[in-house]
């Protein structure tokens, strides 16, 4: 039986269809938006593979959320509200990481001869790496692919045959973790 697409009376009878499990609808609604809202996340994030990723959440989130969606103003709205949250979120990430890169550099090019610099940054090295080894296991291994490995989070799926959104959501989860941890260790503004 050949598939038939989904084809909408207006905005709302779309909204519902997806709410109530069509597919094709979802399938529709995707076509429409995907390249507008990957343009706009890309106006932000500047990387065409993050903002690709980051457009497939969005879309793959109203499909696994469309139950609890409550659409106020037009879908359109919707949508670009959302990509633009998702969007800050992932530029929150990255920022936090970078200064987070920027700090352990920072700590690596302190004076080697001074004692008390080179224990405290023993300290924080061993913190860090008990924190990174007290990680579970299917976190530990996608954190460590993607910062000692420099891989992105698309490689890191490809390679452990998971979804890309499991990959941002556990990189997450050990950058919430590593932050709980080394609270006291490093700089607080480093930690928000």
């Amino acid at each position: 039986m050949a598939k038939t697409e989904y084809i909408p009376t207006d905005e709302q009878a779309l909204v519902d269809a997806i709410c109530k499990g069509n597919r094709s609808a979802w399938e529709f609604m995707t076509k429409q938006y995907y390249e507008p809202l990957l343009y706009y996340i890309l106006s932000m994030v500047k990387e065409r593979e993050s903002a690709e990723e980051l457009i497939q959440d969005v879309l793959v989130n109203f499909w696994v959320k469309r139950e609890q969606i409550e659409i106020t103003s037009s879908l359109k709205a919707y949508l670009y509200r959302a990509a633009r949250n998702h969007a800050l979120n992932f530029i929150r990430r990255r920022n936090f990481e970078l200064d987070y890169q920027k700090s352990l550099q920072h700590k690596l090019t302190l004076h080697h001869n001074d004692t008390e610099e080179q224990f405290h940054f023993s300290e924080l090295e061993k913190k860090l790496t008990d924190a990174i080894e007290n990680l579970p296991d299917n976190c530990r291994e996608i954190f460590k692919l993607s910062r000692f490995n420099n891989l992105t989070y698309k490689e890191i799926a490809d390679t452990l045959d998971l979804p890309v959104r499991t990959v941002h959501y556990q990189i997450g989860l050990a950058l919430k973790e590593l932050r709980q941890k080394l609270k006291g260790y490093v700089d607080q503004q480093l930690i928000s």
